[in-house]
């Protein structure tokens, strides 16, 4: 079980809307904000299969904890298809973080935020950057 102070830097964030491959895209920008420590962010998915096939939605989920975040680096490309949708929950500074880290890696538009009492739930849109021309 974990404790309160350690469940209050940690942010959960599902992924709806995508591929393996953006999940994998918006994660790893995450893993590279926060690296991971002993508590490995987990990703969960649909099994493989009929289900998949079927049209069903698949949610990509991982957990960030924003003790580990690194300092500021510049903006890496990011590969994404198209537009991600991602739900952030958790107290309103760890998601205010989490939500940073991912504008520097992708475009973000907010389309809502609950606010709870001790916790926060956002919903972000996220694009490709736009490549800077030359």
């Amino acid at each position: 079980m974990t404790s309160a102070t350690e469940s209050a830097d940690h942010v959960s964030v599902h992924l709806t809307g995508c591929d393996e491959r953006a999940a994998d895209a918006v994660i790893a920008a995450l893993d590279a904000a926060f690296p991971a420590g002993a508590g490995a962010p987990v990703r969960e998915a649909a099994p493989p299969g009929p289900s998949r096939a079927g049209g069903q939605p698949v949610i990509w989920c991982t957990e960030v904890d924003t003790k580990a975040r690194r300092a500021a680096r510049g903006p890496s490309p990011a590969a994404l298809g198209g537009p991600v949708t991602a739900d952030l929950f958790g107290a309103a500074d760890p998601v205010h973080q989490v939500k940073e880290e991912l504008a520097a890696a992708f475009g973000v538009e907010e389309h809502g935020t609950v606010p709870g009492e001790h916790e926060l739930e956002v919903r972000l849109v996220l694009t490709p950057l736009d490549k800077p021309s030359k």
